[in-house]
């Protein structure tokens, strides 16, 4: 599975979804992915109940709906229910701006939160967001906290988050903006869409949507992403560093999967020294995946891939050994056959600098049929 140089269209993604390439119709369920996410580096973030997030400047609300401005939007009024939270002012690191929408979405308290910019919480009452203040209600008490000192609003959601969706198409723009799209429709440089809330979008016709689309990734495909499962086993043999456990479609410190610029929604972070193990199902053919030390170590890094299966569940076989992978250094393909396998398992070795900053990646790790 690959993907197309260049998108034309985007049609029909209730049904089939298929996307154009130089007018030839690509089947989405064989696609993984096309481009690569952009970065989020100013303006205020808007984050919803089904992941969605997008960026937006002046942003206000009047009674339950949020204004903002975006270029790239005829207009940007949301109503305020689908809203899990707004992330006032991006970081200057993208990785703390992940943290923070990753705060807003794990959050289902029965009060409203504010995290203000020294790291308290207040929890309350969110009554009104304006261009100077935050108005917050505690009690019998009534706040206006200017919103400079305030980081993030969390909306409270005490149910729980909702089930995942079974269909769409990840849309992400130039700005660092990430859509979950159950229709969309991109044609004559003009982009539509509606997420699984209802909110529904239209592109400017000021400006060129083919230029401000960098990544598509659609979901309810047949590719089964190791993040998406269960780990049958993980153990964590530490030299230097402290304890570590592994995340799922994060780094090893929580922030975005990304190597040499390559940056990624789904995968594995781990840290030297460390196995991982997964079932392998029938339908299974093949594993695939990018691997690369995170770009958070600046540079510094270095580890040893291995991919080992098996066929009977208790011994294992090496099918791959990468060289040794440094901080800097371009992500290499894995492409390994495991059908008629029971068990996969990854490992991440330390290299030549003990384990010191051996955040290993593996991005975009993935089952594929055949």
């Amino acid at each position: 599975m690959g993907q197309p140089e260049r998108i034309a269209s985007i049609t029909d993604l209730t049904s089939t979804l298929e996307w154009s390439n130089s007018g030839e119709p690509i089947d989405a369920s064989q696609v993984v992915r096309f481009g690569n996410p952009g970065v989020i580096k100013e303006d205020g973030v808007i984050s919803l109940e089904d992941g969605s997030y997008f960026v937006a400047k002046e942003l206000k609300t009047e009674g339950i709906t949020l204004h903002g401005y975006n270029r790239f939007w005829d207009e940007m009024k949301v109503p305020l229910r689908p809203v899990r939270g707004i992330l006032l002012r991006a970081h200057l690191d993208a990785d703390e701006t992940r943290k923070s929408l990753d705060r807003i979405q794990s959050y289902h308290g029965s009060k409203d939160r504010l995290r203000l910019s020294n790291g308290d919480y207040i929890d309350g009452t969110f009554r009104n967001l304006t261009p100077l203040y935050v108005q917050f209600q505690v009690g019998e008490k009534s706040l206006e906290l200017d919103r400079k000192r305030v980081e993030e609003i969390h909306f409270a959601q005490p149910a729980g988050p909702p089930s995942p969706p079974r269909q769409g198409l990840w849309i992400g723009l130039r700005d660092g903006s990430m859509f979950l799209a159950q229709n969309a429709n991109l044609q004559n440089e003009r982009l539509s869409l509606q997420t699984r809330n209802g909110i529904a979008l239209r592109s400017s016709a000021l400006e060129n949507a083919y230029a401000f689309i960098t990544y598509l990734r659609p979901i309810g495909t047949a590719v089964r992403y190791l993040s998406d499962e269960k780990a049958i086993g993980f153990k964590y043999l530490g030299f230097l560093a402290p304890e570590w456990d592994y995340r799922n479609d994060r780094n090893i410190s929580g922030g975005s999967l990304k190597s040499d610029g390559y940056i990624s929604q789904k995968g594995l972070g781990l840290h030297a020294t460390s196995r991982i193990a997964y079932r392998i199902g029938e339908q299974d053919a093949r594993f695939r995946a990018k691997i690369g030390i995170d770009d958070d170590t600046d540079g510094a890094g270095s580890v040893i891939f291995k991919v080992y299966v098996s066929e009977t569940g208790s011994q294992w076989k090496t099918v791959f050994e990468s060289p040794i992978v440094r901080g800097g250094d371009q992500p290499l393909d894995v492409d390994v056959p495991v059908k008629g396998m029971k068990g996969l398992a990854l490992v991440v070795e330390f290299a030549d600098g003990a384990d010191v900053l051996d955040h290993a990646d593996w991005l975009d790790a993935r089952f594929e049929p055949e």
